[in-house]
């Protein structure tokens, strides 16, 4: 049988670029020898310059961790107190470009040089640079020094005699330098974090200090102190302060952060793995794991002196009442937080290996996983300097939230003024490589369309193709892409179409962080490239013509999103009522678990809706009819003692059925407990 392999498209266009970039680090011999070909193959891809798509990801593990982001951004940011990049690593992940990185530390300046390729050098201290120096950018991101005001950095500049907080010479007035490069180049927004502490620092004073120097620069700023845990499986509570510029209004809500449930992630799934399964990594090699032995290198288990002293060190202080000691962690636990010690004794985090053998610290590898970083993240430098630099960066998966939010926020902002204002990126009609725009429009159609209609004859593939410049097979192959990603259809023993790219798997992550900011920019395209188009869902019983300004905004903001809310779900449950499997559109209704007033940020997530009839979906809201976890209907015993004929026919008879579940998007449990616990009228009048 002849196998034909394509080496043309999306992916291998992208696995060109990846081996352009790799031949950049290393000789051909190198990539030849780590992809397992001849060294010739490697060079007739780069005569021919074409190379096969399915060697995509395989090149990609080859670049530093951050690679990507030497190509143009959507917006520009620079990184002060960069650490080791864990700020700067979620702001790429939303399409920026970082301009300007400033971090004193040498070693720290190692392990950001290794993974993260730019042009502009690392500059040190940020005291001696000039803010007219400084790149213009769009915002600021620094994780500012902790130590001035970390508990354990007053402790010991107590004891030790020494100032601490703004009065520290050689620490505290770094805040300032920030509000100078602030005040020079008036950033659309910045992010700055530091440790919990901040707030009650000085009780209260320096706090007060920071909030009213940022005002006085003309920023609204937003405080909130968030747990690493929600993200990660370590307890890591840090204060995130989020500004933007007074002048462009926009108003950022914390309460639209989507926060997983603290402990969904357990340790076990950032240790190193002993069944074989622990990905052999090119750039660590044996330091940390022996992959033929399975097991964790023996110099992380503790030695007995030092394990009988942790031991006697906490049982001497239990015996005082203090509550010092080590913390002894399980596959199935969350951690202490992670501290700049750890490289001491790691006995904050010391993991469990059976009765009969000492404890372990985690390794850098797993410290790094602890942290949110990817496995491409390299550690070039030793153990000690490693852990203290886990244990100073931020969680990166939390400040990409956040990130998302701030971005969602100025997009709403955005969107706010007349569609026609919008510039459409020049590369919209590419026919080459997809674009994030074009890939946005394409998963907005996949949330909207039965997974049986994902073909290239569906009219409304065929009109996108038009509207953006590709084939309908094309589209439907990019749909077919993104059918890959969905858990949903996975589970089913549907496959998708494998060869989803990075770019894809990011508009993913993008459209389920923020649904409605991205449902709006979405229509605000389409109406762009084609402001003829009439959206098939459109209120007719609205007349947008009767109204002007903002009332005519908000209406059309409010139709967009019902809309796209309504197509999703309907198509998610093929449209049928999940309880009654009426099938006629006309009666049906897309109805909100967790109702619209309650929860910004999941209004139009499709995993947060029912697709009821107009009866069902009334008995829902006015919660007669509720779920249980595993989808069971609950008819509420109101319902069941109103002897009403009708209910006793339609309503009654549900109890204990389960719902007939969608093809994609099921009802996240979080949002089914809220109804049942918040509305159920059986549970709010326990």
């Amino acid at each position: 049988m002849t196998v034909t392999v394509l080496t043309t498209g999306p992916d291998a266009d992208v696995a060109l670029y990846y081996l352009t970039e790799a031949l950049k680090l290393r000789s051909q011999t190198e990539v030849a020898r780590q992809l397992g070909k001849n060294v010739r193959t490697v060079r007739r891809w780069i005569a021919e310059q074409a190379v096969p798509a399915h060697y995509h990801y395989a090149l990609q593990q080859l670049l530093p961790f951050g690679a990507e982001a030497a190509a143009e951004g959507q917006f520009r940011f620079i990184d002060l107190f960069a650490g080791v990049g864990g700020i700067r690593a979620a702001f790429e992940g939303i399409g920026g470009q970082c301009v300007f990185t400033s971090e004193w530390d040498s070693y720290a300046q190692k392990t950001y040089a290794e993974n993260y390729r730019d042009e502009h050098p690392i500059h040190g201290d940020i005291t001696q640079i000039e803010a007219a120096d400084v790149p213009d950018h769009d915002v600021l991101l620094a994780g500012f020094p902790c130590q001035p005001f970390s508990i354990a950095g007053v402790s010991k500049k107590n004891a030790l005699g020494r100032a601490h907080g703004f009065s520290d010479e050689t620490q505290g007035t770094l805040f300032f330098d920030i509000c100078r490069i602030i005040e020079e180049k008036q950033p659309r927004a910045f992010l700055l974090e530091n440790v919990k502490n901040l707030l009650s620092h000085d009780k209260g004073r320096t706090w007060d200090v920071i909030k009213r120097a940022l005002i006085e620069l003309g920023y609204d700023i937003s405080p909130r102190v968030v747990d690493g845990a929600h993200f990660v499986p370590q307890h890591r509570e840090r204060i995130l302060i989020v500004g933007f510029r007074r002048d462009l209004g926009v108003s950022f809500d914390w309460d639209a952060l989507p926060l997983p449930e603290k402990g969904h992630k357990k340790l076990g799934s950032i240790l190193h793995r002993t069944d074989g399964s622990e990905p052999v990594l090119e750039w660590d090699g044996d330091r940390f794991f022996d992959h033929a032995a399975r097991k964790v290198q023996d110099k992380y288990t503790l030695t007995p002196k030092l394990w009988a002293y942790l031991q006697n060190y906490a049982a001497k202080h239990r015996a005082k009442g203090n509550g010092f000691g080590f913390g002894l962690v399980f596959p199935d636990s969350v951690t202490r937080t992670l501290s700049a010690r750890y490289y001491k004794d790691g006995s904050e985090i010391l993991v469990y290996q059976g009765e009969d053998k000492n404890p372990r610290r985690l390794t850098p590898r797993e410290c790094a996983r602890l942290m949110g970083f990817p496995d491409t993240f390299r550690i070039p430098v030793s153990d000690t300097r490693a852990y203290q630099q886990f244990a100073e960066a931020a969680v990166v998966p939390m400040v990409a939230a956040t990130a998302r939010l701030m971005a969602s926020s100025l997009s709403e902002k955005e969107l706010a003024s007349p569609i026609d204002s919008i510039e459409l990126p020049t590369d919209i009609m590419s026919s080459g490589r997809w674009t994030k725009e074009q890939l946005k429009l394409a998963f907005h159609l996949y949330c909207q369309l039965p997974f049986g209609k994902l073909h290239s004859k569906n009219p409304e593939i065929i009109a996108l193709a038009t509207l953006i410049g590709r084939t309908p097979s094309a589209v439907a192959m990019k749909l077919v892409n993104f059918a890959s990603l969905d858990p949903a259809i996975t589970s089913t023993g549907r496959r998708g179409l494998g060869n989803a790219s990075a770019l894809d798997r990011e508009i993913w992550d993008a459209f389920h962080a923020d649904w409605e900011g991205l449902a709006l920019a979405c229509h605000a395209l389409r109406v762009k490239l084609s402001p003829d188009a009439v959206d098939p869902e459109a209120d007719a019983r609205v007349a947008l013509d009767d109204y002007v300004g903002e009332t005519r905004r908000v209406l059309t903001q409010q139709r967009v999103k019902q809309a796209f809310f309504r197509r999703a779900v309907l198509a998610s449950y093929r449209g049928r009522c999940c309880m009654s499997q009426l099938a006629d559109a006309r009666l049906l209704v897309a109805s909100h678990i967790v109702p619209w007033r309650d929860d910004k940020a999941n209004r139009l997530n499709p995993s947060n809706g029912l697709c009821l009839s107009a009866i069902h979906d009334k008995a829902f809201d006015a919660g007669l009819i509720s779920l249980t976890d595993d989808c069971q209907i609950l008819v509420s015993v109101q319902v069941k003692r109103a002897a009403d004929p009708f209910l006793n026919q339609v309503v009654v008879p549900l109890a204990g059925r389960q719902i007939e579940l969608p093809e994609r998007f099921p009802p996240t449990p979080a949002f089914i407990r809220h109804h049942r616990e918040s509305i159920f009228v059986d549970s709010v009048g326990a």
